[in-house]
């Protein structure tokens, strides 16, 4: 999916849980970096070979080890007690699996980024990027999604601040791509407003990275922002797609079934409901949308295919519909 809305998946609250806020966790934490961690964060020679091979791999350092561990001691007593399952650090718990920290979204972001390769290279074996001018753009496109779903791998398996920073503002490319896609193909014949909303864009884009690289990353801000081009987006397609059907144009169902079904789909994200055999609301949402792009990029060839017989050359753009 291109994760039109990605603003409900922003963790808004990320040090204010019931489990990282729980007294028996700070004491078993404090303990824990007491006996096995020296100064500089690394493991004392005494617990250095309890670290497996594939933590080490991943980087787990040694508070990190203790957070884990004091995680699932702390999840124990709460459910010893009757207590429903707390959240760490804005988080639901996970078993790490290879050292992979959230392997369901890990896993299913992984099947996302697949089908975007299948389907871009669909794109690039249909249409050259020289074919059209449009074409490149839409192989572009391609790319920030292939890279936003990349980096939500990474992200989902091993968290800190660096891999948090690119999945955030690698999938508001997305929202953001999707936006200018659509602005430019409901637009096309104004080349101006083409061009200021994809300059304009660009330049946010790259304010806004800015301004999350510069400290702790601002959610609430982040949220918003996805909120306003999520929304302008999707109202752009969906209007457009809508009038371009009752004009005949039956191809743009997949757009239309695309938009309706990312709806859909968001709704497991705004359950939140604690992991269940490892997944959680928001790896469930991640494993359904993984087939969504087949109808997007579908979209996309049929509507190369139209904008192909209706243009008189290559050098131009698109006639009017």
């Amino acid at each position: 999916m291109l994760r039109i809305a990605y603003f409900f998946a922003i963790i808004t609250c990320v040090l204010c849980s019931d489990g990282d806020r729980s007294p028996f966790y700070n004491k078993c934490l404090k303990s824990c970096v007491k006996s096995n961690c020296t100064a500089d964060d690394s493991f004392l020679p005494s617990a250095a070979n309890n670290q497996d091979v594939w933590s080490k791999m991943l980087l787990w350092s040694c508070q990190d080890e203790c957070r884990y561990s004091c995680m699932w001691k702390t999840v124990q007593g709460f459910h010893e007690r009757g207590f429903a399952i707390p959240k760490f650090h804005g988080k639901w718990p996970f078993a790490k699996i290879l050292g992979i920290q959230e392997p369901a979204s890990a896993f299913a972001s992984v099947l996302n980024l697949a089908v975007h390769v299948f389907m871009y290279n669909e794109i690039a074996r249909l249409f050259p990027t020289r074919s059209m001018p449009v074409v490149l753009f839409w192989h572009v496109f391609a790319g920030i999604c292939i890279n936003a779903w990349f980096w939500s791998t990474i992200f989902h398996t091993r968290d800190n601040y660096f891999t948090e920073f690119m999945d955030y503002v690698c999938a508001l490319s997305m929202v953001m791509s999707l936006f200018v896609a659509a602005v430019l193909r409901v637009f096309h014949k104004r080349k101006t407003i083409s061009g200021v909303a994809l300059l304009s864009t660009l330049v946010y884009f790259v304010e806004h990275a800015l301004y999350l690289y510069t400290g702790q990353i601002d959610y609430d801000y982040n949220m918003q922002v996805n909120v306003i081009f999520g929304v302008l987006g999707s109202v752009i397609w969906l209007t457009w797609a809508i009038i371009q059907y009752i004009a005949g144009r039956r191809y743009v169902r997949r757009l239309i079934l695309f938009i309706i079904l990312s709806g859909v789909a968001l709704t497991l994200e705004l359950l939140d409901f604690p992991p269940k055999f490892g997944w959680d609301a928001h790896a469930l949402w991640h494993l359904t949308t993984a087939p969504l792009p087949f109808f997007f990029y579908r979209f996309v060839i049929d509507d190369l295919n139209y904008l192909k017989t209706s243009v008189p050359s290559a050098k131009s753009y698109v006639k009017s519909n």
